[in-house]
């Protein structure tokens, strides 16, 4: 699974309504209204987890799909650039992460040294690529504090 969350509205919705459907079905024969109902809103549940699940292992973004539903919306975008010149910076940004975090002094020197070999297509110069690779190293170390602290505070079995 990514380590970035990514909208899948679409898997969520088909799920529910497929199973919604179903088990409200499978419900209502033996109960009548009441397993409708029941039926329904369980089936509902089940089906939205699971279209979204399967919608995630699915995409064969990664995590890049995260960057590219938000990325318009970011303070550093430039009008009239795509996701073609966004995505190889979000790339560079999940590639230089773990490093990042072995290494906090990874300068935007090496980076700029890298930009030329991995951009490709990208219109984007370096200097307008690094707010987004600084914006993945955010994100993820965002989320990595999230999931050590949600860790830590789980209860422990014995």
């Amino acid at each position: 699974m990514s380590r970035l969350q990514k909208v899948h509205v679409v898997g969520a919705g088909i799920g529910a309504i497929a199973a919604g459907f179903v088990m409200g079905g499978i419900g209502y024969l033996p109960f009548g209204v009441p397993g409708l109902v029941v039926g329904v809103v369980i089936g509902a549940a089940i089906g939205a987890i699971v279209g979204h699940r399967s919608m995630e292992s699915a995409d064969p973004r990664g995590d890049l799909g995260h960057f590219q539903q938000v990325y318009r919306n970011s303070n550093y975008y430039a009008d009239g650039m795509g996701w073609e010149d966004y995505a190889p910076a979000y790339q560079l940004g999940l590639d230089s992460f773990e490093r990042r975090q072995r290494d906090p002094d990874l300068t935007g020197a090496e980076l700029e040294a890298r930009w030329p070999a991995v951009r490709g297509t990208s219109r984007l110069e370096f200097a307008q690529a690094y707010p987004a690779i600084q914006h993945v190293w955010r994100e993820l170390g965002q989320r990595e504090r999230a999931l050590q602290s949600r860790d830590a505070d789980a209860p422990r079995s014995s």
